[in-house]
Protein backbone atom coordinates (compact mmCIF):
# COMPACT_ATOMS: atom_id res chain seq x y z
CA UNK A 1 0.00 0.00 0.00
CA UNK A 2 2.79 2.32 0.62
CA UNK A 3 3.98 2.07 -3.09
CA UNK A 4 0.45 3.24 -3.81
CA UNK A 5 0.04 6.43 -2.09
CA UNK A 6 3.78 7.45 -2.82
CA UNK A 7 2.34 7.19 -6.61
CA UNK A 8 -0.62 8.97 -5.38
CA UNK A 9 1.39 11.87 -4.02
CA UNK A 10 3.49 12.05 -6.85
CA UNK A 11 0.94 12.56 -9.54
CA UNK A 12 -1.07 15.12 -7.35
CA UNK A 13 2.68 17.40 -6.69
CA UNK A 14 3.37 16.98 -10.82
CA UNK A 15 -0.22 17.48 -11.90
CA UNK A 16 -2.26 20.30 -11.97
CA UNK A 17 -5.27 21.30 -9.61
CA UNK A 18 -7.27 24.14 -9.76
CA UNK A 19 -10.34 25.40 -7.77
CA UNK A 20 -13.73 25.63 -9.71
CA UNK A 21 -15.05 23.11 -12.33
CA UNK A 22 -11.58 22.04 -14.92
CA UNK A 23 -11.49 18.90 -17.12
CA UNK A 24 -7.59 18.68 -17.42
CA UNK A 25 -6.45 15.89 -19.83
CA UNK A 26 -2.47 15.21 -19.59
CA UNK A 27 -0.18 12.40 -20.77
CA UNK A 28 2.32 10.96 -18.51
CA UNK A 29 5.58 9.08 -19.89
CA UNK A 30 7.59 7.30 -16.86
CA UNK A 31 9.75 4.66 -17.34
CA UNK A 32 9.42 3.54 -21.08
CA UNK A 33 5.61 3.79 -20.07
CA UNK A 34 2.62 5.85 -21.10
CA UNK A 35 -0.49 6.89 -19.44
CA UNK A 36 -3.34 8.99 -20.44
CA UNK A 37 -4.20 11.33 -17.21
CA UNK A 38 -7.83 12.81 -17.21
CA UNK A 39 -8.08 15.49 -13.89
CA UNK A 40 -11.74 17.02 -12.84
CA UNK A 41 -12.11 19.51 -10.46
CA UNK A 42 -14.68 20.99 -8.56
CA UNK A 43 -14.33 23.48 -5.39
CA UNK A 44 -12.07 21.20 -3.31
CA UNK A 45 -12.68 17.87 -4.70
CA UNK A 46 -10.46 16.46 -7.24
CA UNK A 47 -10.77 13.10 -9.74
CA UNK A 48 -7.64 11.89 -11.43
CA UNK A 49 -8.08 9.07 -13.40
CA UNK A 50 -4.85 6.93 -14.52
CA UNK A 51 -5.75 4.90 -17.73
CA UNK A 52 -8.77 2.72 -17.28
CA UNK A 53 -8.01 0.93 -14.09
CA UNK A 54 -7.50 2.88 -11.54
CA UNK A 55 -8.94 6.44 -10.46
CA UNK A 56 -8.43 8.39 -7.35
CA UNK A 57 -10.81 10.98 -5.69
CA UNK A 58 -8.75 13.60 -3.27
CA UNK A 59 -11.05 15.84 -1.27
CA UNK A 60 -9.07 18.73 -0.06
CA UNK A 61 -11.08 19.61 2.83
CA UNK A 62 -11.01 16.04 5.00
CA UNK A 63 -7.86 14.91 3.48
CA UNK A 64 -9.27 11.42 2.53
CA UNK A 65 -7.62 10.45 -0.79
CA UNK A 66 -9.76 7.15 -1.96
CA UNK A 67 -8.78 4.52 -4.59
CA UNK A 68 -10.34 3.26 -6.88
CA UNK A 69 -9.62 -0.08 -8.46
CA UNK A 70 -11.98 -0.40 -11.33
CA UNK A 71 -11.30 -4.35 -13.06
CA UNK A 72 -12.00 -5.49 -8.99
CA UNK A 73 -14.71 -3.10 -8.57
CA UNK A 74 -13.00 -2.27 -5.09
CA UNK A 75 -11.92 0.98 -3.55
CA UNK A 76 -9.33 1.60 -0.65
CA UNK A 77 -9.41 4.81 1.96
CA UNK A 78 -5.93 6.19 2.49
CA UNK A 79 -6.07 9.03 5.40
CA UNK A 80 -4.50 12.55 5.42
CA UNK A 81 -2.22 10.84 8.14
CA UNK A 82 -1.11 8.52 5.80
CA UNK A 83 -0.33 10.43 3.02
CA UNK A 84 1.32 13.29 5.17
CA UNK A 85 3.61 10.20 6.14
CA UNK A 86 4.52 9.06 2.51
CA UNK A 87 4.98 12.39 1.54
CA UNK A 88 7.54 13.21 4.27
CA UNK A 89 9.07 9.83 3.00
CA UNK A 90 9.30 11.11 -0.68
CA UNK A 91 11.43 13.82 0.39
CA UNK A 92 13.54 12.94 2.64
CA UNK A 93 13.99 9.74 -0.32
CA UNK A 94 14.86 12.96 -2.83
CA UNK A 95 17.02 14.16 -0.26
CA UNK A 96 15.15 17.60 -0.49
CA UNK A 97 15.87 20.90 1.57
CA UNK A 98 12.42 22.23 2.05
CA UNK A 99 13.49 24.86 0.10
CA UNK A 100 10.75 28.54 0.13
CA UNK A 101 9.07 27.92 -2.78
CA UNK A 102 8.58 31.55 -3.28
CA UNK A 103 12.12 31.89 -3.63
CA UNK A 104 12.11 29.93 -6.49
CA UNK A 105 12.85 30.70 -10.10
CA UNK A 106 12.24 29.66 -13.27
CA UNK A 107 15.43 30.53 -15.65
CA UNK A 108 14.65 31.31 -19.25
CA UNK A 109 16.50 28.96 -21.87
CA UNK A 110 15.95 30.32 -24.88
CA UNK A 111 15.01 27.25 -26.35
CA UNK A 112 11.65 27.32 -28.52
CA UNK A 113 9.45 24.57 -29.32
CA UNK A 114 5.74 23.58 -30.65
CA UNK A 115 3.74 21.26 -28.47
CA UNK A 116 0.07 20.22 -29.33
CA UNK A 117 -0.06 23.29 -31.34
CA UNK A 118 1.17 26.12 -28.83
CA UNK A 119 4.24 27.90 -29.26
CA UNK A 120 6.27 27.35 -26.11
CA UNK A 121 9.33 28.25 -24.34
CA UNK A 122 11.44 26.26 -21.64
CA UNK A 123 12.56 27.31 -18.26
CA UNK A 124 14.45 25.17 -16.31
CA UNK A 125 14.54 25.02 -12.04
CA UNK A 126 16.01 23.01 -9.53
CA UNK A 127 13.84 22.65 -6.62
CA UNK A 128 14.25 21.15 -3.36
CA UNK A 129 16.70 18.82 -5.21
CA UNK A 130 14.75 18.16 -8.30
CA UNK A 131 15.57 18.98 -11.68
CA UNK A 132 12.62 20.28 -13.70
CA UNK A 133 12.40 21.99 -17.64
CA UNK A 134 9.27 23.53 -18.16
CA UNK A 135 7.72 24.01 -21.43
CA UNK A 136 5.11 27.06 -20.91
CA UNK A 137 2.77 28.49 -23.71
CA UNK A 138 2.80 32.24 -22.96
CA UNK A 139 -0.73 32.28 -25.61
CA UNK A 140 -2.35 29.63 -24.09
CA UNK A 141 -6.16 30.94 -23.88
CA UNK A 142 -7.32 32.08 -20.24
CA UNK A 143 -4.31 30.51 -18.92
CA UNK A 144 -4.48 33.30 -16.07
CA UNK A 145 -7.37 31.73 -15.37
CA UNK A 146 -6.16 28.37 -15.21
CA UNK A 147 -2.42 29.06 -13.70
CA UNK A 148 -4.42 31.77 -11.07
CA UNK A 149 -6.18 28.90 -9.72
CA UNK A 150 -3.23 26.43 -8.93
CA UNK A 151 -2.54 26.19 -5.17
CA UNK A 152 -6.49 26.65 -4.25
CA UNK A 153 -6.99 22.83 -3.70
CA UNK A 154 -3.80 22.31 -1.73
CA UNK A 155 -5.49 25.12 0.57
CA UNK A 156 -7.54 23.10 1.95
CA UNK A 157 -6.15 22.73 5.81
CA UNK A 158 -5.01 18.70 4.42
CA UNK A 159 -3.11 19.42 1.85
CA UNK A 160 -0.62 21.64 3.81
CA UNK A 161 2.12 18.45 2.94
CA UNK A 162 2.18 19.32 -0.82
CA UNK A 163 2.49 23.16 -1.18
CA UNK A 164 6.30 22.58 0.23
CA UNK A 165 6.84 20.67 -2.51
CA UNK A 166 4.82 22.79 -5.45
CA UNK A 167 5.95 25.84 -7.87
CA UNK A 168 3.20 28.68 -6.84
CA UNK A 169 1.24 29.73 -9.24
CA UNK A 170 2.61 33.36 -9.94
CA UNK A 171 6.01 32.02 -10.84
CA UNK A 172 5.09 31.05 -14.18
CA UNK A 173 4.48 33.65 -17.38
CA UNK A 174 2.03 30.60 -19.17
CA UNK A 175 0.26 27.40 -19.10
CA UNK A 176 3.04 24.54 -18.26
CA UNK A 177 2.16 22.53 -21.30
CA UNK A 178 5.34 20.06 -20.79
CA UNK A 179 6.77 19.61 -17.32
CA UNK A 180 9.65 17.07 -17.02
CA UNK A 181 11.29 16.22 -13.74
CA UNK A 182 14.45 14.31 -13.03
CA UNK A 183 13.43 12.29 -9.54
CA UNK A 184 16.59 10.12 -8.36
CA UNK A 185 18.19 9.73 -12.12
CA UNK A 186 14.31 8.90 -12.80
CA UNK A 187 12.75 10.94 -15.72
CA UNK A 188 8.99 11.87 -15.85
CA UNK A 189 7.53 14.07 -18.73
CA UNK A 190 3.91 15.39 -17.56
CA UNK A 191 2.08 16.83 -21.09
CA UNK A 192 -1.14 19.01 -21.13
CA UNK A 193 -2.80 18.14 -24.10
CA UNK A 194 -6.05 19.51 -22.87
CA UNK A 195 -7.61 22.24 -20.07
CA UNK A 196 -11.11 23.97 -19.77
CA UNK A 197 -13.20 25.48 -17.91
CA UNK A 198 -16.54 23.11 -17.24
CA UNK A 199 -18.93 21.86 -14.80
CA UNK A 200 -18.16 18.52 -13.69
CA UNK A 201 -20.93 16.32 -12.35
CA UNK A 202 -20.65 15.67 -8.56
CA UNK A 203 -21.24 12.00 -9.20
CA UNK A 204 -17.82 11.82 -10.36
CA UNK A 205 -16.94 12.36 -7.22
CA UNK A 206 -18.94 9.55 -5.12
CA UNK A 207 -17.69 5.80 -4.95
CA UNK A 208 -20.12 3.47 -7.34
CA UNK A 209 -22.43 1.70 -5.21
CA UNK A 210 -20.87 -1.38 -6.24
CA UNK A 211 -17.83 -1.33 -5.32
CA UNK A 212 -16.37 -3.02 -2.04
CA UNK A 213 -13.66 -1.43 0.36
CA UNK A 214 -10.72 -3.52 0.66
CA UNK A 215 -8.50 -4.32 3.70
CA UNK A 216 -5.05 -2.18 3.94
CA UNK A 217 -3.80 -5.69 4.38
CA UNK A 218 -5.13 -7.33 1.14
CA UNK A 219 -3.22 -4.68 -0.65
CA UNK A 220 0.30 -5.00 1.22
CA UNK A 221 -0.16 -8.81 0.16
CA UNK A 222 -1.09 -8.28 -3.37
CA UNK A 223 2.03 -5.30 -3.83
CA UNK A 224 4.43 -8.00 -2.62
CA UNK A 225 3.32 -10.68 -4.61
CA UNK A 226 3.41 -8.79 -7.84
CA UNK A 227 6.65 -7.27 -6.86
CA UNK A 228 7.89 -11.06 -6.10
CA UNK A 229 6.52 -11.84 -9.50
CA UNK A 230 8.42 -8.96 -11.52
CA UNK A 231 11.43 -10.13 -10.10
Amino acid sequence: MNRTIVSVASLICLALTARGGFLIKERLEQSDQVEEITLKISETKVRLDTGDETSALIDSETGVTTLLIHPNKSFLKISPEEVKQQTKALKEMLGQKLENPIDVQLKPTGKKEKINGFDTEEYTTNFNGVDMSLFIAKQYPNYQKIVGALYQVQNGPAMEAFRSISIPPDKYPGLPIRTTQTIVGQRTVMTVVSAQETDVPEGDFAIPADYKELNPSTVEKGEATKEKQQR
